[in-house]
């Protein structure tokens, strides 16, 4: 007897995959890699979803003192649009840098910074499966360790829960800002 065939091309994952949340401002990206895969190809893999998905950009945290974040109103005859300014994407993995929490156990603690080289894998630095990272984007110039790692946590203040805290947002170093 003949084998039987395969009816799908598409291979479930393995229980040795590991998810990966990866963040930035209110976007949360999840991939599933092998804990032996490397950064580059994770960064490769991360930016070729961002382009595909947000080929415009991320959108920027809501704040104030964003200026990034304020929108425009462009008028003519027959439409008014809103537009939002947006974070463009890099043209390289190269400017993506990468953070782990401080404290796995509360991520509102801040982010510490990977230096990663071009062997080091999720499995290499620790990260373990549901593991969160940080990821910005690198800016002309820019060395790693001068920007902060922006990450939006939802709350249930969104659904008028009614905490006090609710329009509050977390930096890098674990800092509050009032929205």
């Amino acid at each position: 007897m003949p084998p039987k065939r395969k009816l799908s091309t598409f291979d479930p994952p393995s229980d040795t995959n590991l998810t990966l949340f990866l963040k930035h401002t209110i976007h949360t990206i999840l991939l599933l890699v092998p804990p032996t895969q490397t950064f580059p190809q994770i960064l490769t893999l991360l930016l070729s979803t961002l382009q595909e998905r947000y080929p415009d950009g991320l959108s920027p945290l809501p704040s104030p003192g964003n200026p990034a974040a304020r929108s425009t109103t462009t008028l003519s005859s027959t439409t008014t649009t809103l537009t939002e300014r947006k974070i463009p994407l890099p043209e390289s993995v190269k400017n993506i840098a990468l953070a782990v929490p401080v404290d796995v156990h509360d991520l509102k603690a801040g982010w510490t910074e990977l230096q990663l080289g071009l062997g080091d894998t999720p499995e290499s630095v620790g990260v373990k499966e549901g593991g969160v990272l940080a990821f910005r984007f690198l800016r002309e110039g820019e060395e790693e360790e001068e920007g902060e790692f922006e990450v939006a946590w939802p709350s249930y203040e969104i659904y008028d829960e009614g905490d006090e805290d609710a329009d509050e947002r977390t930096l890098a170093g674990g800092e509050e800002e009032e929205l």
